[in-house]
């Protein structure tokens, strides 16, 4: 429908009050973006109409506001209607209609570029001195009831040709250096960075953090730091180039000695558009060391309880098990036997998934199911339970009363289990790192081992870099079977620790949770209360005296 150029009709009782309106901000949009022209009302009170005109030339009058809109923005839906006697030009109502919007069509040409003028009209206003207004808004600055604007398109190619290199000298332990980013930039836009950890490296989970500061740029380009510390999840600084050119932008970089991080990237994501699309961001992103040396590795420990939900307690290096605990997921009570193959270590950062060889060795798990079918979980860092969907290995597994993760005996990066048959007999399954067929046709390491009624695996306790195994006999005693190198007798003849542990119901070797690179050891009493042992690598004892973790863990029906 066409409104003709005639007063304004708007409610008797409809009154103005001040009204202020902002004007939209020019726009560079892709093909494929929409194009949102409205002036916001900010303050006061409007009860009249709004006058949009669109040009492709600059509106100085009505000869130039002649031409209308390029073809390629395409008017959408909204409540306004054309003006009678004008190209482009609409009147829409301020309380409760929508202003104009098109979309940008994806053959637009690059550098297509659009004008807007809108004048504001009240009550039983003049609507053809508010459309003539509109029509010339360029030849004036804008004030609280009109003004203008422009859109230009700019295709994704064009976008491309701006790009941002990097000059990131590494950094020592205790030190600081200059680092530098360089901008390549055909057109005027906007880059956000954010420091994030290297591929393949334990998560930063301690010691201080590293820190950017003094940022300084070339002509023509503005930083700000969004965020000094380097915390690896929020952006830390942001920056703006006005005008096409060759830009640079130079900041300090600085590690404090302990920093638990060997290796950091720097992310830049750029982009020439206003607008938010879905493709057009340049992103870039360089590497660099920061001569920590190799973060401490830390672990974790797994629980099952009663209802069959697993759960995951963080370890913190400093000997806790720090945090609320984190729920793996439900249904492993299916599961008659449940062990780890090696001590649950913490993820690796991977930006897009995970390397199967990355999983390897970092706690996968195996369990039996009441039909004797036991199946494998992966680790698999980038899905939220931190473990894949489990993989079938084989049926007649339940010929044995006990499995156990054996670490890596072979010490081939692959980890092994072990399984008690009901005679007692010991045996090996060398492990192959293929999900699908995780173990090797057994190997028996010998008779007589139904003496005992705990083995505990998965870790090297005496510190010679092998796995060891620890059993507890029916009487109490626990013996320590060391590690060697040859896989058809993989232990050497036990040693006595101690008596007495038959004052408990679960145990877990699980690693170095002390931070020392001493796997260490944690009990359960029958109250309840969990007991840390922590490993000294000295024999025949390789651990120390106990210390207290805490109370409640009778809440669980097994340890990990």
């Amino acid at each position: 429908m066409a409104a003709g150029l005639a007063a304004v009709a708007t409610p008797a009782l409809a009154v103005d009050s001040n009204p202020v309106f902002a004007a939209p901000g020019e726009e560079v949009l892709a093909p494929g973006q929409g194009w949102n022209t409205g002036a916001a009302l900010i303050s006061g009170i409007a009860r009249g109409k709004m006058i949009y005109a669109f040009s492709t030339k600059p509106l100085t009058g009505p000869v130039a506001a002649a031409d209308g809109l390029p073809a390629s923005l395409r008017r959408k839906s909204d409540t306004c209607e054309e003006v009678e006697g004008a190209v482009s030009v609409y009147v829409c109502d301020v309380r409760d209609g929508y202003p104009p919007s098109f979309a940008v069509a994806q053959d637009a040409a690059d550098m297509t570029t659009a004008y807007e003028g809108y004048a504001y009209v009240p009550r039983d206003g003049d609507l053809k001195a508010a459309v003539a207004m509109a029509q010339s808004a360029g030849t004036r600055p804008g004030d609280a009831t009109s003004g203008s604007s422009k859109v230009t398109v700019k295709t994704l190619e064009r976008a491309a040709r701006n790009t941002v290199s990097f000059e990131l000298p590494d950094v020592a332990a205790g030190a600081s250096v200059r680092q530098r980013v360089r901008l390549h930039a055909t057109d005027a836009g906007e880059q956000h960075f954010v420091f994030l950890q290297g591929q393949g490296a334990p998560y930063w989970s301690y010691g201080p953090m590293a820190r950017v500061s003094e940022v300084t740029t070339s002509a023509g380009m503005s930083c700000k730091i969004e965020d000094p510390k380097v915390t690896l999840y929020t952006g830390n600084m942001s920056c703006k180039n006005t005008v096409p050119g060759e830009h640079w932008m130079e900041y300090t970089f600085t590690v404090p000695a302990g920093t638990g991080v060997s290796n950091l990237l720097l992310h830049s994501t750029s982009t020439i558009y206003t607008g938010t699309p879905n493709e057009g961001w340049q992103r870039a992103k360089a590497t660099f060391s920061t001569g920590s040396g190799a973060p401490r590795r830390l672990y974790d420990l797994l629980a099952r309880d009663a209802s069959g939900q697993l759960f995951q307690y963080w370890g913190d290096g400093e000997g806790s098990l720090a945090g609320d605990r984190v729920l793996i997921g439900g249904g492993w009570n299916t599961y008659d036997q449940l062990t780890k193959l090696t001590s649950v270590s913490q993820s690796l950062n991977y930006g897009v998934g995970t390397p199967a060889s990355a999983m390897t060795g970092l706690g996968e798990l195996v369990g039996r199911d009441s039909a004797g079918v036991l199946w494998h979980y992966q680790r698999q860092f980038s899905n939220v339970s931190g473990y894949a969907d489990r993989t079938r290995v084989g049926g007649g597994w339940n010929v044995y009363d006990q499995l156990i993760g054996a670490g890596d005996i072979y010490r081939d990066g692959k980890p092994d289990l072990l399984a008690r048959d009901k005679a007692g007999v010991l045996w090996l399954y060398k492990g192959t790192g293929n999900p699908g067929s995780p173990f090797q046709d057994r190997v028996r390491v010998g008779g007589g081992w139904n003496v005992y009624d705990q083995l505990i695996g998965s870790a090297d306790v005496t510190g010679d870099g092998r796995p060891d195994l620890l059993a507890r006999d029916k009487a109490g005693v626990l013996w320590l079977y060391k590690g060697n190198d040859n896989p058809t007798v993989p232990f050497e003849d036990r040693t006595r620790i101690a008596g007495g542990w038959n004052v408990y119901d679960q145990f877990s070797l699980v690693g170095d949770i002390t931070g020392d690179n001493r796997a260490d050891l944690v009990a359960r009493d029958a109250a309840g209360v969990l007991w840390l042992y922590k490993g000294n690598g000295k024999q025949p004892v390789p651990f120390d005296d106990r210390t207290r973790v805490g109370s409640g863990w009778n809440t669980y029906t097994q340890l990990l």
